[in-house]
């Protein structure tokens, strides 16, 4: 990609870069006709993917229009929902062995 096809960002914006790769990784994980992440990263998740929620996060933080009040709320709902949804990563850590034990 040339820097002429970049995308450039809209005025407002106060970190260019940031903003630049996070739009190139919204265009990247569109959904498809089923509502699915049409990127093979994704494994066909349900859209928005993760990498795609990330990526909107990131365009805010680089400056973009902030989300309303509504897609914010709808935003902190679904990210409680997700880690309610998500196991504790402690509980499925393996227990370590010791070397003197496994010999």
């Amino acid at each position: 990609m040339s820097e002429n096809d970049r995308p450039q960002p809209p005025t407002g914006v106060t970190d260019p870069l940031l903003w630049r790769l996070a739009a190139e990784v919204v265009e990247a994980h569109q959904p498809d006709e089923t509502g699915h992440c049409d990127s093979l990263l994704c494994d066909h998740q349900e859209w928005p993917c993760q990498a795609a929620r990330n990526a909107e996060r990131a365009l805010v933080a680089s400056g973009a229009a902030p989300l309303s009040e509504a897609e914010a709320e709808a935003e902190a709902e679904a990210e409680a929902e997700r880690r309610d949804e998500e196991p504790h990563a402690m509980s499925t850590l393996p227990q370590r062995r010791s070397r003197a034990e496994a010999a």
